[in-house]
């Protein structure tokens, strides 16, 4: 108890000492925690600062661009303007000129009236001269055409004239041979009738001889068909003699027919008789085979040109005419070559400058998109990407987005309000980029929650100020009617009838105002 004594004072003094020690502590971490809590303060301030000056910037930037391009349109404007009034001017000092030049006007259109009806007889003069002369020239045509046809006839009727007459000198050697034939055939049935007539005078005198010796039956027998014999045989010699007779007749004929067939032919084809068709032809001393070859060789020779075919007269003309489509045809298409090396020149220069174009258009989209998408989303990036292709005219579009604390990846992998508000950043930046004077925007807004709907209606006030743009919205969410300027409604009153409301949200705030 003494030590302890003893050593309370020391341990009093520690202890106090400690107390103090720890009192400022807890003091220092109060200002620590005052003065960290003054920062997040600073940095939200900081923070709000920021996106106030990087709305500002945007503004600003938007508001530069819209200048620039109204600066660039009124320049166009003034300069096109400026042009348009030197022509006019000059159009109207050359109308002044050419008014005090011109004469009187009743002169003027007495003398028109005058020249018009001197215009309209020389007109009238000219058709009937021009029928005439078409009368006439036709009337020519026709007169040409029949004293062709009339020579063409003349020398046909002098051809047939020529081979009429060889045809009747033929026809009457032909006459002469079928008479000397005819004649040698007629003397033959007289020589048989004598034949028969001796016969019939031996049959008469051994039928005599027969009846006379009757006692002799069998010698007379036999002596009857002896004769019987001698009979048949001259009925068999006067049936074949009648035969051939008959079939000299015909063949007779037949030659008769052959030969003038051949002499038609030989006509028709060679243009001779046949006793001159080898000398005209020139196989005169020719060896010619046996009928039944040269009928063979014949009938070969003449199906081979039936299958050759008929003989075209008016070959070297339709040769001409080809030659003439085809030199025709050759000019038409080089003229095609030439047309397709321009036209594939002028689709390169037009490839050209719409890639140009474009690119350019891509991005200025691309710029006002990624602005766009920041404000939106107060945070994150997004920016557009041809793929597919290095051509920008065939390639394909891709929408590439990051939200704040998201990856970057594509439109398709984004959340459905993610999606609307990207679609609408990329509207919005195609509006900038080529202002239109109406914009529908059909439930857009369906997909979004209240925060994003707030931005949402930021953004649109913001572009209906930067913008000529009028913004047509349709919608069902509440706080977006409520930033709108005018609404349009249907209400039903009555069950069944339906009425169109309007309301002017604008000029009920003027009001309030006012008030």
């Amino acid at each position: 108890l003494a030590e302890i004594e003893t050593a309370m004072p020391t341990a009093n003094g520690a202890v106090e000492a400690a107390e103090h020690r720890t009192a400022d502590a807890l003091a220092r971490m109060r200002a620590a925690r005052d003065a960290a809590d003054a920062a997040r303060r600073a940095e939200a301030e900081a923070g709000v600062a920021v996106r106030e000056a990087g709305r500002a910037e945007d503004s600003a930037a938007v508001e530069m661009e819209r200048l620039e391009l109204r600066r660039t349109g009124l320049g166009e404007r003034a300069a096109q303007a400026g042009a348009d009034l030197a022509d006019a001017q000059a159009a109207l000092t050359e109308a002044e000129r050419v008014a005090l030049a011109l004469p009187d006007a009743a002169a003027t259109e007495a003398r028109v009236a005058e020249l018009r009806g001197q215009a309209e007889r020389a007109q009238a003069a000219l058709a009937e001269v021009r029928a005439e002369a078409a009368t006439y020239a036709q009337a020519v045509s026709a007169d040409k055409q029949r004293a062709e046809a009339a020579r063409k006839e003349a020398a046909d009727w002098r051809n047939r004239a020529a081979e009429a007459g060889t045809r009747h000198g033929e026809f009457g050697r032909r006459i002469a041979e079928a008479e000397a034939e005819a004649q040698r055939l007629a003397e033959a049935p007289e020589d048989l009738e004598r034949r028969i007539d001796g016969m019939t005078g031996e049959s008469t005198a051994a039928s005599e001889a027969a009846l006379a010796a009757a006692a002799h039956e069998r010698g007379a027998e036999d002596t009857l068909r002896d004769t019987e014999a001698r009979l048949a045989e001259v009925a068999e010699a006067q049936a074949s003699a009648r035969e051939a007779r008959a079939g000299a007749a015909a063949r007779a004929e037949a030659q008769d027919l052959r030969r003038d067939e051949m002499s038609r032919i030989s006509g028709e084809k060679f243009e001779c008789p046949p006793p001159l068709l080898p000398e005209t032809i020139g196989f005169a001393e020719a060896g010619i085979e046996a009928v039944t070859v040269e009928s063979g060789r014949l009938e070969r020779q003449m199906q081979e040109r039936e299958r050759i075919g008929p003989v075209n007269l008016v070959a070297e003309s339709e040769l001409n005419e080809l030659e003439e489509s085809r030199l025709a045809s050759q000019a038409e298409r080089e003229e095609l070559g030439v047309a397709i090396h321009r036209l594939r020149g002028s689709i390169g220069s037009l490839n050209r400058e719409g890639r140009a174009r474009l690119l350019t258009a891509f991005q200025e989209v691309d710029r006002h998109f990624r602005s766009l998408f920041t404000t939106l989303f107060e945070g994150g990036q997004a920016h557009l990407e041809l793929v597919e292709s290095d051509d920008p005219l065939e390639a394909g579009l891709e929408i590439m987005a990051q939200p704040p604390g998201k990856r970057l990846s594509t439109l398709t992998l984004l959340s459905g309000g993610e999606q609307a508000l990207t679609a609408v950043a990329l509207i919005f930046g195609l509006f900038l980029t080529n202002p239109a004077p109406i914009c529908v925007l059909d439930e857009v807004d369906a997909p979004l929650d209240d925060a994003n709907i707030e931005r949402f209606c930021d953004l649109l006030d913001r572009m209906t100020g930067e913008t000529d743009t009028r913004y047509l919205i349709v919608t069902h969410n509440a706080v977006t009617m409520s930033r709108m300027h005018r609404l349009f409604g249907v209400t039903m009153i009555e069950k069944g009838v339906s009425r169109l409301v309007s309301v002017d949200l604008g000029g009920a705030e003027r009001l309030l105002a006012a008030e």
